[in-house]
């Protein structure tokens, strides 16, 4: 039973951690951070409230999985990522339509999405995106007891956040360093079209 929990523990972290650095758990948040002008700390914290939402829409899942069984993870599958993707493309295309519409007025300035709704876009893109690969470790550990259900969950949260805001900030930072003055008149076209590229490649990938 010992050698079972440890090997259980370790496959929850080594998925979560492979599961945060895909592009779509960090990449948008420093793109749109730098669109919108945040500054590290504002971005940071958006990922993390993301990343949160995130984690306990997985946590809910796998309890349920526990209780319930495995099918409930082909509803995640063919549902919830495609959604995840969608949203993507959608906050992408929008960024496009509004660099766009920024050239036909000449002004510079109008170009700036509520940060409201972007945050509020972001985290449901990644809320409604639950991290399948670690839904058949909770069917696994359904003979364990809530205690150690929960120390499962605490374990994916822990991993999941904390690397994708190791990942944001470097992606953020990196932006920053990117000397954009020569394609700033494109820049919303730019992160819009990035954006959709990575919801694209989360239906490919799904």
């Amino acid at each position: 039973m010992y050698n079972t929990t440890i090997s259980i523990i370790g496959a929850t972290f080594f998925i979560a951690l492979t599961h945060a650095i895909m592009p779509n758990h960090w990449m948008p948040f420093a793109l749109i951070g730098k669109g919108q002008k945040w500054g590290l700390t504002k971005t940071v914290f958006i990922a993390a409230i993301a990343g949160l939402g995130h984690s306990i829409t997985t946590t809910l899942l796998g309890f349920l999985i526990a209780i319930m069984g495995f099918h409930i993870t082909k509803y995640t599958e063919t549902f919830a990522e495609p959604l995840a993707g969608s949203i993507l493309i959608v906050l992408g295309i929008t960024f496009v339509i509004v660099g766009r519409l920024r050239h036909g007025t000449h002004n510079h300035n109008h170009a700036k999405f509520s940060d409201k709704t972007i945050a509020i876009s972001l985290f449901i893109m990644l809320s409604t995106s639950p991290c399948v690969a670690a839904l058949p470790i909770f069917l696994a550990a359904n003979t364990f007891s809530w205690t150690k259900l929960l120390m499962l969950s605490i374990i994916l949260s822990v991993t999941t956040i904390s690397a994708m805001l190791v990942l944001t900030i470097l992606a953020y930072k990196g932006v920053k360093k990117i000397n954009l003055c020569s394609v700033e008149e494109y820049e919303k076209e730019i992160i819009g079209g990035i954006l959709i590229i990575i919801g694209i490649i989360s239906f490919v990938a799904h």
